[in-house]
């Protein structure tokens, strides 16, 4: 049985989406016009999104975009700009390693790809924009948890959502997060999919902050001792290389 969706929401979206590059303003007139609602309805959900501070009023009975949607846009903004900035490293590691390559930045539940470039391999693991990776059965997921202190990465991964059954040891997380931050990378065989292997390193600023995680990822029977070794060395000196831009 799927979920029931919350039409006021839906609602509150097609409003917002009544805003266009010509259209700065709206009013109750143009959402009783363009959505159907009875006067009532409109100026009660434009109310709404104004103490939410998704739209402001202008003048009377006038709203543009408030300030909660400039600062998300300001974050699509900065995620478009930082994936602009990595992906021609992202080309040139994926030409020069033969697999595919994925930077990843914090977001709730996990770290979210912003940035891709996938190999040409016949046979070969293929990623998205947008793509959620978990915390605990990643490479890259276990860079950020190694980041992070105790008390957050725990709260964090007691609030995720698991696959399996099973909540993971949280005590053998723990283990593996310290000889993540110890040795500054993290590696993925077979974790998260069985096939799957990959070879993760953080990639910081010039204060020395995680801004991105970066791997290299692929069919695990690819991902030898020697592989591993020159895929982490390749990572770090990309990662080293796009820092004085971030």
């Amino acid at each position: 049985m799927s979920t029931p969706l919350n039409n006021s929401i839906l609602k509150g979206f097609d409003i917002l989406a009544l805003f266009t590059h010509e259209a700065h303003e709206i009013s109750t007139a143009t959402v009783t016009k363009k959505l159907g609602m009875n006067t009532a309805t409109a100026h009660r959900f434009l109310m709404t999104l104004d103490r939410a501070g998704a739209i402001r009023s202008t003048r009377r009975g006038r709203f543009a975009l408030g300030p909660r949607i400039e600062e998300l846009g300001q974050i699509t903004a900065r995620r478009r700009t930082l994936a602009a900035l990595v992906q021609p490293t992202l080309d040139a590691l994926c030409g020069e390693l033969g697999e595919s390559i994925m930077a990843c930045r914090l977001a709730q539940h996990g770290p979210s790809c912003i940035a891709y470039a996938n190999s040409n391999r016949p046979i070969s693991l293929q990623v998205r924009e947008g793509a959620l990776l978990p915390f605990h059965t990643t490479a890259q997921g276990y860079l950020w948890l190694a980041e992070m202190p105790e008390d957050e990465r725990r709260e964090r991964l007691e609030s995720a959502s698991f696959a399996s059954l099973e909540k993971p040891d949280l005590a053998a997380v723990e283990t593996r997060i310290q000889r993540v931050y110890a040795q500054g990378y993290a590696t993925n065989e077979g974790d998260n999919e069985p096939d799957l292997g990959a070879v993760a390193v953080p990639v910081r600023n010039i204060d020395g902050q995680m801004v991105l995680s970066m791997s290299v990822f692929g069919m695990l029977r690819r991902f030898d001792g020697a592989f591993i070794d020159r895929a982490r060395a390749a990572l770090l000196d990309a990662a080293a290389s796009v820092a004085p831009e971030l």
